[in-house]
């Protein structure tokens, strides 16, 4: 794919519902705020175990978690699910489980009570404070017993959210690079930082280099916002992302950027 059909192919009809949203964000906090998820009566074609992360960034939220815990979580889930020879695990289980070790290593632990009752209320609407009954130990030792699965899973090896590091480090030197009234008028860094926080819910956050992870989430927000980095051009042989780190070529940023805009997609049909 050429780099004249990589911009163009984000103003077709399937991406342009994604920058009308993406766009709107600015100042738009009901925008970013998830609609309730059914996650036991979902009727279509997505699976719990994708279902799965949307409910543990909500879990996160609800609990006031920190994003880069929520986002060490998610990678925490994906590797499990990578090393799983089955799927006869519950991902409901996995990622509120994942969660919780995420919450002890990034120094921010939360009550077990209290995520047992967020995660419960969660996937059963409008339910009631578990009491301390036979249903709450119940779902307490099983998160007790998942944490060292997880752990096991995942080689006892907590990852390091380093896209954000990196993603901060970019958008740093960018900012220097573009004229402050254009990097003033459009949120990029704003915007970069939850489409990479986005980009958690899918796989793809574990089987990539993170600076090209971080690289994609800058490279789409400023599309969004059609800004241009001073003294390129798309006909250039090295594009600026190229430049930052030698393997972010154009085609696998905009591979990328495709698998980013799948989970926009995904949630259309949730609504």
């Amino acid at each position: 794919m050429d780099s004249n059909s990589m911009t163009s192919n984000l103003l077709n009809s399937k991406f342009r519902p994604l920058i009308e949203v993406q766009a709107g964000m600015q100042g738009s906090a009901d925008m970013q705020t998830p609609k309730p998820i059914q996650y036991k009566n979902v009727n279509n074609s997505v699976t719990a175990q994708d279902l799965a992360t949307r409910l543990l960034f909500e879990i996160g939220s609800k609990l006031k978690v920190k994003p880069l815990t929520v986002a060490v979580a998610a990678k925490i889930y994906h590797q499990f699910y990578e090393a799983a020879s089955d799927d006869c695990y519950d991902p409901y289980l996995v990622a509120t489980t994942c969660l919780y070790v995420a919450s002890k290593d990034q120094d921010e632990p939360i009550k077990i009570r209290d995520l047992i009752n967020v995660a419960h209320r969660t996937l059963n609407r409008d339910s009631d404070v578990l009491d301390l009954s036979d249903e709450y130990w119940n779902f307490r030792d099983s998160i007790v017993q998942a944490e060292l699965l997880v752990l096991r899973m995942i080689n006892f090896k907590i990852p390091v959210p380093n896209a954000q590091m990196y993603l901060l480090s970019y958008l740093r030197t960018l900012e220097a690079w573009i004229p402050p009234h254009m990097w003033e008028k459009a949120p990029v860094a704003k915007l970069s930082w939850t489409l990479l926080q986005d980009f958690h819910h899918h796989k793809a956050v574990i089987q990539n280099d993170p600076q090209l992870i971080a690289l994609a989430a800058i490279y789409l927000a400023l599309q969004t916002y059609g800004l241009q980095i001073p003294c390129t051009t798309e006909q250039d042989s090295k594009p600026w992302h190229e430049i930052f780190h030698p393997a972010a070529k154009r085609e696998i940023v905009w591979n990328l950027v495709e698998q980013l805009i799948s989970i926009y997609e995904q949630d259309k049909e949730l609504v």
